[in-house]
């Protein structure tokens, strides 16, 4: 079914004029990368890093686009597209959207060999929980345009990946876990993929204001609110970002700030988190061909987990609810340079280095646990990026 899927929705984009559609896609190869990280064994990779396939489809006011995840979970139900939302231009400056897409409360510019820290770009891994916020069931509302200085655009919206309910009343969860006996209360809780969300058990709404004063020059500041009736805590973020291209040179920037806290059954449960990822990247234009780019990120993130002796009804995975307090820090610097080879596609060559500080202490002791002080990590590469 979902191959039949994909042959319908190219066969209209190539059989038919009738209809306003076109098909882009993004592939970013690593065509050789050499990675040493502190303590392991070196390792040299190739391979597709990254592959996007959208379709557009116009009509009139209206416009829908849907995104397939080619790289992820496709034996999963409701997995095989990554969005697809329906979008309404009445009038100027206004717009209105419904489906499944992307919160855009996050900037993310990718460096030379791996993404940003919130899209995951990490080679010795980071902390942080807060994502990029893609894969949800989103209403949207946004007026304003370059051309008027401004935008501004308001979402509510719910996570697609919902808990599976538990339908056995001895449950002291509520939802499906990992564990066999339902009873127990123990295991990591059960996901699944869902078409349509029940809002009384999860919403959040978001806001992300942009601002041109000139050309060149875009800032944005975002703010995100979560309520999810399974959590113990609301989840909310904030977000502060911009780009400034002034001759060859192009500066972007962007700050997040971040709570996080769920339920004690979740994969990496956290009773209280505070995250901060910041990025400083600058880009360089040497001739028309080619570019020199130099990027900087931190994920800073102090947790506390769960103490198992304080949870009602003694539910909880049994890995991270020691009631451990940690403070883990990412920092990464990568340079490099990249060449247009041609209009879409570009090749680049590059160098990172990553260090990442851990401490973490369990309340009951006066002393550190788990102390692993600083780890570090480098590594050389090349890729190829191709847009169509």
């Amino acid at each position: 079914m979902k191959f039949q899927l994909i042959f319908l929705l190219l066969a209209l984009t190539s059989t038919t004029f009738a209809l306003d559609t076109e098909v882009k896609g993004f592939i970013a190869l690593n065509t050789l990368s050499y990675e040493k990280v502190e303590n392991r064994d070196p390792t040299m990779k190739m391979g597709i890093g990254t592959i996007d396939l959208k379709f557009y489809f116009n009509h009139e006011d209206f416009g829908a686009k849907i995104k397939l995840d080619l790289d992820g979970q496709l034996d999963e139900p409701n997995n095989l597209y990554e969005e697809a939302m329906l979008t309404w231009r009445p009038v100027r400056n206004w717009s209105f959207g419904m489906g499944k897409g992307k919160v855009r409360i996050h900037q993310m510019a990718f460096g030379v060999l791996e993404s940003h820290y919130i899209d995951g770009g990490s080679l010795l891994g980071t902390k942080h929980s807060f994502r990029d916020q893609d894969r949800k069931i989103v209403g949207e509302v946004s007026y304003g345009g370059y051309r008027r200085g401004f935008r501004n655009t308001l979402n509510i919206f719910a996570d697609a990946r919902q808990p599976k309910v538990s339908r056995d009343d001895r449950n002291p969860v509520g939802y499906e876990t990992t564990r066999s006996n339902p009873n127990e209360g123990q295991g990591e809780i059960v996901y699944e993929t869902e078409k349509e969300i029940d809002t009384r058990r999860d919403v959040g709404v978001s806001n992300k204001f942009y601002f041109y004063p000139k050309r060149g020059a875009e800032f944005a500041l975002g703010a995100l609110v979560r309520d999810r009736d399974i959590d113990y805590n609301l989840n909310w973020a904030a977000d502060f970002s911009g780009k400034y291209k002034t001759g060859d040179w192009e500066f972007v920037f962007e700050y997040t700030f971040a709570y996080v806290s769920n339920h004690p059954n979740d994969r990496y449960a956290v009773e209280h988190q505070y995250e901060q990822l910041g990025q400083l990247q600058m880009l360089y234009s040497l001739t028309e061909i080619t570019t020199l780019q130099l990027n900087t990120e931190f994920a800073l993130v102090n947790s506390q987990e769960f103490n198992k002796n304080n949870i009602p009804n003694n539910v909880g995975q049994q890995v991270f609810n020691r009631g451990q307090s940690a403070h883990t820090n990412n920092y990464k610097i990568d340079f490099g340079v990249i060449w247009k080879m041609a209009k879409r596609v570009n090749f680049k060559v590059g160098a990172l280095y990553e260090r990442k500080y851990e401490w973490k202490a369990l309340p009951h002791l006066s002393y550190a646990h788990g102390y692993a002080g600083f780890t570090d990590a480098w590594a050389l590469g090349s890729g190829v990026n191709f847009w169509f």
